[in-house]
């Protein structure tokens, strides 16, 4: 017995400080997350009880895990009136400072970095960091510049693990905006971002290598280029990951490579016609559905799919009819109205765009 407590007092004395952190616990010990923090020591358990709270946080480059003790369900950081990003890593945050359960909602973002009128990083905001962020959500948050969910930049190299971005927009990346950074997202869901210029739910730019895994991207959309991902001089590594009726009104429902943009794609599954691939090295793709003949409201015709029939409020006439066999006007040439020489599901899209 004495040898074994003797091994035991050497391993003590030999284990990392990260290993041997205390549990802190808030609002119990300190009434604010943000207090917790800063007295917070190395390898402690910032431990946040359940409820709503509106308060902006600063990690402050501390090897810390703050954790949400009952889950995002009920632990929510909400910025509601704080005209800040609700979470901020910008001191060079490692691996070892986890945020872990919480729902991150209203965030507006920061404008230090841009100026005046051009907020970044609604929820989250990542300055040459590599946090662990898992099981959150990022919910409605909302910028007027770049990264409605959460902005990274100047060589971040975050993971997000089994995070769900949710209703968050931005002028670009409504979900994700990254520059220069190498972040990874594993087992993430993203829906019902938007984009109000282009990546409704990831904006990677100017060097980003970014690596997707087992992701699903549903009903993400962009005013005009890339619905759920867009590349711009950036690549991105996809794999396993599954899109679903995500949606742009000019090119790449699912991805955009745009200017020496590129996609490397592995094992990805689309699952409706509006997710299409353009651009990059990969070869042009989209899921293949059934068509048919779909009366607008204005007695115009189109052959569409039924999805984007009853998304323009139109009545489908089923699978394999044509426009040519109904007692209806085919759909002017002046009709293309998003100009790319074709009428099609996009049209139907631009449509649905101006009724809404």
């Amino acid at each position: 017995m004495t040898l074994i407590r003797s091994i035991f007092a050497l391993l003590l004395a030999f284990c990392p400080a990260t290993l041997l952190g205390a549990q802190v616990n808030v609002p119990e010990q300190w009434p604010t997350i943000q207090e917790a923090i800063d007295h917070a020591s190395a390898g402690d358990v910032i431990s946040v009880g359940p409820g709503s709270w509106n308060e902006a946080v600063d990690l402050k480059g501390k090897p810390v895990t703050l954790l949400g003790r009952e889950g995002a369900a009920k632990t929510t950081l909400d910025g509601q009136g704080l005209k800040k990003s609700v979470l901020r890593c910008t001191n060079a945050e490692k691996s070892s400072t986890v945020i872990d359960g919480f729902t991150i909602i209203n965030g507006t973002g920061d404008e230090a970095i841009y100026g005046e009128k051009s907020a970044v990083g609604g929820g989250l905001l990542l300055l040459g960091t590599s946090p662990i962020i898992r099981n959150c959500v990022f919910k409605g948050n909302n910028v007027n510049y770049h990264g409605g969910g959460v902005y990274m930049a100047r060589e971040s190299s975050p993971v997000f693990d089994t995070c769900v971005f949710m209703q968050n927009g931005a002028e670009k990346g409504g979900g994700v905006f990254g520059v220069q950074s190498q972040p990874a997202f594993m087992r993430c869901v993203f829906e019902n971002n938007e984009g109000r210029y282009s990546g409704g739910a990831i904006y990677n730019s100017d060097g980003q290598i970014s690596k997707l895994d087992n992701c699903h991207f549903v009903t993400n959309r962009a005013s005009y280029y890339g619905g759920a991902i867009y590349e711009y001089g950036s690549t991105g590594k996809v794999k396993n990951c599954v899109f679903d009726r995500n949606r742009a009104t000019y090119k790449g429902g699912a991805i955009c490579n745009g200017y020496r943009g590129n996609s490397e794609l592995d094992g990805c599954r689309f699952l409706s016609n509006y997710d299409d691939v353009s651009g990059g090295s990969a070869p042009p793709m989209t899921a293949v559905a059934p068509e048919g003949a779909c009366i607008l409201q204005d007695g115009s015709c189109l052959n569409v799919s039924r999805q984007s029939c009853d998304d323009a409020s139109g009545t489908f006439r089923g699978n394999g009819t044509d426009c040519s066999g109904q007692p209806v006007s085919r759909l002017a040439r002046s009709n293309d109205l998003n100009r790319d020489g074709q009428i099609d599901d996009r049209d139907a899209l631009m449509l649905l765009l101006l009724w809404r």
